[in-house]
């Protein structure tokens, strides 16, 4: 059995490596000029709490003072969820409320912002803005993984 904790920091490589595939799309150049470098230089002073999988960085969050920005390596996708209580409860002791770009094809965080009460306040191309505030948490029981 996989056992998955918080480790204090997001290793911001594996972050990189789950997000990069995101914008590796045709005709874009997004990956040229957000390299790892680039991308490690612009949030290394960010607070972030990192997802570890036995031992191992599978992802994490990364708060920029507005938003969070949530990643996991492909292959823990949908195994995570126990991690997703503290990493609430940690992104909401930071801010009271919190705003996450969620991808408008991405069913099953939608499913999980709806659930929660968590409004979309704002769309953009293929990206969904919700609102998120720690009174509108669902309880643990009734909560949608993602």
């Amino acid at each position: 059995m996989s056992r998955f904790r918080l480790s204090p920091r997001v290793d911001l490589g594996v972050y990189y490596d789950a997000d990069a595939p995101r914008y590796d799309v045709p005709g874009g150049n997004v990956l040229q000029i957000v390299t790892r470098e680039v991308f490690v230089a612009c949030y290394r002073d960010c607070e972030s709490i990192g997802f570890e999988c036995d031992g191992q960085p599978i992802g994490g969050v990364i708060f920029d003072g507005e938003q969070a920005h949530i990643a996991v390596l492909p292959a823990y996708r949908g195994r995570w969820a126990t991690l997703l209580r503290p990493m609430l409860d940690w992104l909401f002791s930071l801010k009271p409320e919190i705003f996450v770009d969620v991808e408008a094809d991405n069913a099953l965080c939608l499913e999980f912002m709806r659930r929660n009460g968590w409004p979309i306040v704002s769309r953009r191309e293929r990206w969904l803005t919700h609102r998120m505030t720690q009174q509108r948490l669902i309880p643990r029981e009734r909560r949608l993984s993602v």
